[in-house]
C-alpha cells in the first residue's frame, strides 16, 4: 500500500467561503425583493424572520375556525404553542406590518401583494370587530 502525501493528511482551508446555514426566505417575490428583505432583517430582525412571519400568519390563516378563535388580533400575549412563542400568530402579523412600513417602496408593494390576500382570507371568516380594521384599511 503507498504512503500519502503530507498534503493529504492535513485539512486546508477552502480558499472559497463556505456557506452559512440556510434560512427561510419569502417565496415568488424578486431577487432585489430578497435583498431589501435580508437587509431589513439584518438591521431590524433575524435571519429569516419574515419567512418565518408570513408562514405563521398562512397556516393561521388557512387553519381552523377552532384555531382563529384562540388568536384574536387584540390579544398580546405570546402564545406558546408546540413549537414555542414564534408560532404566535399576532406577533408574527406586528412583524410582518412594520417590515411593510419600512422596506423600501418596491419591496414593501410585492410583500404586500404576498399578505393583502392573507388578511383579506382572514378577515373574511373572522367576526367584524373595531379591532381588526387596520387590516382592512392596508392600502
Amino acid at each position: 500500500m503507498p504512503r500519502r502525501r503530507p498534503s493529504q493528511l492535513r485539512v486546508r482551508e477552502s480558499p472559497y467561503p463556505q456557506p452559512g446555514p440556510p434560512y427561510a426566505q419569502v417565496p415568488c417575490v424578486s431577487s432585489s425583493t430578497l435583498r431589501a428583505i435580508a437587509h431589513y432583517e439584518r438591521t431590524h430582525l433575524y435571519p429569516g424572520g419574515i419567512a418565518e412571519a408570513l408562514a405563521v400568519w398562512t397556516r393561521l390563516v388557512h387553519a381552523s375556525y377552532r384555531e382563529l378563535d384562540r388568536h384574536p388580533p387584540e390579544d398580546h400575549v405570546p402564545y406558546y404553542g408546540e413549537y414555542g412563542p414564534a408560532t404566535d400568530p399576532v406577533s408574527a402579523r406586528a412583524r410582518l406590518g412594520q417590515a411593510l412600513h419600512r422596506l423600501p417602496r418596491n419591496a414593501s408593494r410585492e410583500l404586500r401583494a404576498r399578505v393583502r390576500p392573507l388578511d383579506e382570507r382572514y378577515l373574511s371568516r373572522s367576526i367584524p370587530a373595531p379591532e381588526v380594521q387596520h387590516l382592512r384599511a392596508l392600502p
